[in-house]
Order: C-alpha cells, then structure tokens, then sequence
C-alpha cells in the first residue's frame, strides 16, 4: 500500500498553513522554503521519519449568498507509518499490516514560492484508498507533511534500507522507544 498524502482544496489549504511554523525538520518550515532545493532536502535526507494519520479530510468550500462554509470528506487513514528516506532518494515505507516493505524513491522540489515533498513507490504497491496502484508521483507541501510527523531521527533507526521487515507494525499510534523495545524483546 503507498501512502496516500492528504489533500487540501480550498478551506483545507489554508488550514494546511497553520503548520507553517513547523520545527520538526530543525529550521522552521518558512525558512526551509527561502533554502536552495539541495539545502532544504538535507533536512529530510538519511532520516527515519514516522508519521500518523488517523482520518483524512478532503475539504472543499461552498457559498451560500455571500458566505462560504467547508464541506468535508472524512476517511480512515492508515494510522502509525515508519519511512526511512535514504540519501540517495530511495525510500522505504513500513505500512500498518503490510508483510513486506514497500519501497521507492522520494524527491523536494519547488512549489511556486514554497517545497513539496514528493514519493513514488513500486509498481507492485497499491493505494489503500484510491486502489492505484504505484508508480504515481504522490506530492504534498512541507508544512502540510510536517503536520503528520509525531518524530524523527538522524539514522535508519530499523535498518530499513535493508529491505527487511522487523515485524509487522499496528495501525495504533505509537513512538519510536516502543518500537525498538518491542524489536529488542524479539531478539
């Protein structure tokens, strides 16, 4: 399954922004975006990131008369996700349930005056949302990918890069101490 990144239109996008601030990556989001690509893509680079996601709101603004409200689509999402991204741009996600590891490529570019993080995945993985299957270069701003972060490290904390699934991760949200005490204890 590839990770299906949230999508904002309308009301969304602005509430995208409110994570503007974001010092996840160690600079806060608006100066990663006045960074040369090559500069604000070493923030993320030979890093174990996990996200969590649990529901997906796809919003879109309607106007009544001279006001407009949000109308928004609620789905599950996929819950705790682990990814280590290589510095090479590979990438290599550890999606809840999965058997195997799904790997692909990963890449920042520029976004009129601001970043979007962009992944492709293999041919073999498939969207648990949608039901693409990979090969789609699925992109989201920095600040709205930043919103999903719970933590980061410097190093592939599970060896990921190995291609070697340590078990199979729940759904539930979780922390990166838990996950190394639960793959000690199997050892």
């Amino acid at each position: 399954m590839i990770r299906v990144l949230s999508s904002f239109v309308g009301l969304g996008l602005l509430l995208g922004a409110c994570s503007y601030q974001s010092e996840v990556f160690g600079p806060p989001i608006y100066a990663i975006y006045k960074m040369p690509v090559e500069e604000a893509r070493s923030h993320l680079a030979g890093r174990t990131v996990m996200t969590f996601v649990d529901v997906y709101r796809d919003c879109t603004l309607h106007q009544t008369g001279q006001y407009y409200y949000p109308v928004c689509n609620e789905t599950p999402g996929p819950g705790t996700q682990v990814e280590y991204l290589a510095e090479n741009g590979r990438t290599y996600l550890w999606f809840p349930g999965n058997r195997r590891l799904v790997s692909g490529s990963w890449t920042v570019r520029r976004w009129r005056e601001k970043y979007e993080i962009c992944f492709s995945y293999s041919r073999a993985s498939r969207d648990f949302v949608t039901g693409a299957t990979g090969d789609n270069l699925t992109c989201d701003l920095l600040s709205n990918y930043a919103e999903t972060i719970t933590e980061i490290r410097q190093e592939d904390s599970f060896d990921l890069s190995s291609d070697t699934l340590p078990f199979v991760l729940k759904r539930d949200q979780t922390t990166f101490e838990a996950l190394l005490t639960r793959l000690q204890s199997r050892n």
